[in-house]
């Protein structure tokens, strides 16, 4: 056997052979043993569940790919038709951002009153992946070089034949790589679903099993969920090289440079800024006020922003009190809030600093790189709603377990951005560090990790809205404090003037914390240019 085919699928291998080993020792030792069974029991129950499997997987695909495909096609078409003006761009950037940061707990009694049983899956699947589709087709389709579009422009081309000729074929890697990364968030956005109401799928299956405390049952599913979401991640590359055979490669990064241009003053950047906020925070009140006047049932529990604003403002809560005494809204909502934010920044530091240094040591070693994918992969497809209880009993109701669960959303995509951002540097650069002597970790410092900066601010500003939600599910399942416990018994008093208060400044902290994200990115870019 080829001494690098034993290098690629070795780590794979050792990888499965160490975790298969670990699980049998916890599984083995005292607090664990009832709540992780043994790779034995976990294959016997399986086996036995082998006809249980097919009629929910088929439910559960098929809500998924109906979703995927909606919500790409509405992300692509949004992004291509915006491709002209860049304001535009950052409303629709920011304005997808609002649709990954909307909690739960706010969506589903809408979901579930205006759609049958099914429907809510389908579009919590397109909601999982618009956001991360128009990311990857912005930052592609500004990419492309700027001669191409000089040349095409000079022949006297117009701005559909630069969008057809130039901007699509340059966006295409960054596509695909946003797809890879959507595939197993719209698997995971069908399950959520599920679990808020349905007849039948994974999700429902896995509601059935925690309530009866079927554990290897429950196991069994989290392994059938993690399989899909890595066959669908594997699968997206293979499709699009069928489909685009010029397409030579599909290893991109969501933190593609762009190409250079004249860097505008500083009081045009901040005011471009505020007009960019503005006009986002318009479409977001404008969809809000729509929803609330024109679609039926829904102005019972979404009142709309003229009765909300007034209410933060002025309004009083009893939700924090153990008395008859009602505090002030705005203030306790802020308080909830910042626990809440702490609770992220400590989870996403942590997936971010383990990703880069995984992603190191995965360059360096290609074994360890085919590993760390496949069970990046499948932890990123477990279900929270699933995962949660278990984080609860084997690490505790506290801190440690929302933090384990907000590495975890957060390791993989940026995983994936720092390789691929490191593979893409230069072969001119490293010539040059190679016929100087440079050994290879002044290479990886000088060069490759440098290279890399702009993926990983990009994977920040993704991961920042999606680990604001992570936070706030595991608040309301395990820990009880936060802002997502808070609106769990908000919705259990029907308190939906607080719920949307607290969506209102939930949105306007993801845009803010993104907008940061996305300022010190593109500062990154312009100095690098």
């Amino acid at each position: 056997m080829p001494r690098r085919t034993i290098r690629r699928y070795g780590g794979a291998a050792l990888a499965v052979v160490v975790v298969l080993a670990l699980w049998q020792l916890i599984s083995l030792s005292g607090p664990y043993s009832s709540v992780v069974p043994s790779p034995v029991e976990l294959l016997r129950q399986m086996w036995g569940d082998r006809g249980f499997y097919g009629p929910n997987i088929a439910a559960t695909m098929s809500e998924a790919a109906q979703g995927f495909l909606w919500g790409n096609v509405l992300a692509i078409a949004a992004a291509l038709l915006t491709s002209r003006y860049r304001i535009l761009q950052r409303v629709l950037e920011r304005f997808a951002v609002t649709a990954i940061a909307l909690p739960l707990v706010a969506v589903a009694p809408i979901l579930s009153i205006l759609f049958p049983s099914g429907t809510p899956s389908v579009i919590l699947a397109a909601q999982s992946v618009v956001f991360l589709t128009v990311a990857s087709v912005l930052l592609g389709l500004r990419s492309v070089g700027a001669g191409s579009v000089d040349v095409i422009r000079a022949a006297g081309g117009s701005e559909w034949t630069v969008l057809r000729r130039a901007r699509i074929p340059a966006a295409l890697p960054n596509l695909v790589g946003g797809l890879q990364i959507a595939a197993p968030s719209a698997l995971l956005g069908a399950i959520i679903g599920e679990y808020l109401g349905a007849d039948h799928g994974l999700g429902v299956a896995m509601i059935q099993a925690q309530g009866a405390f079927q554990v290897a049952r429950l196991w069994g599913l989290l392994v059938v969920t993690s399989l899909l979401a890595a066959m669908c991640y594997a699968a997206i590359p293979l499709i699009a090289k069928l489909l685009v055979p010029a397409l030579r490669s599909v290893e991109t990064t969501l933190g593609a440079a762009e190409r250079a241009t004249p860097k505008p003053s500083a009081v045009w950047r901040l005011l471009s800024g505020v007009l960019s906020l503005a006009s986002t925070l318009a479409v977001i009140l404008a969809a809000w006020w729509g929803m609330a006047i024109l679609l039926p049932g829904a102005s019972s529990i979404a009142p709309a922003p003229d009765r909300v604003i007034p209410y933060l403002l002025h309004g009083h809560t009893s939700l924090g009190t153990t008395d008859a005494e009602s505090a002030q809204a705005l203030p306790y909502l802020l308080g909830q809030l910042l626990r809440t934010l702490g609770d992220t920044g400590l989870g996403l530091f942590s997936g971010v600093a383990l990703a880069v240094l995984v992603s190191i040591a995965a360059f360096e070693f290609k074994a360890i790189e085919s590993a760390v994918l496949g069970v990046s992969v499948a932890l990123r497809s477990i279900p929270m709603l699933a995962i949660i209880p278990l984080l609860a009993l084997v690490f505790g109701r506290g801190l440690v377990a929302v933090t384990v669960l907000i590495a975890v959303m957060t390791f993989f995509p940026t995983v994936v951005n720092v390789l691929l951002a490191m593979r893409a540097i230069p072969a001119a650069a490293e010539d040059i560090l190679r016929s100087a002597g440079a050994p290879r970790w002044q290479t990886m410092l000088r060069l490759r990790i440098p290279y890399a900066l702009p993926g990983l601010l990009a994977s920040i500003k993704i991961a920042i809205p999606v680990s604001i939600g992570a936070a706030m599910v595991a608040e309301w399942l395990s820990t009880g404090s936060g802002l997502g416990a808070t609106l769990t018994v908000a919705a259990a008093v029907y308190d939906y003037d607080f719920i949307w208060g607290a969506v209102f400044l939930i949105l306007l902290t993801s845009l803010a914390a993104y907008h940061l994200a996305a300022a010190a990115e593109a500062r990154l870019a312009a100095r690098r240019s």
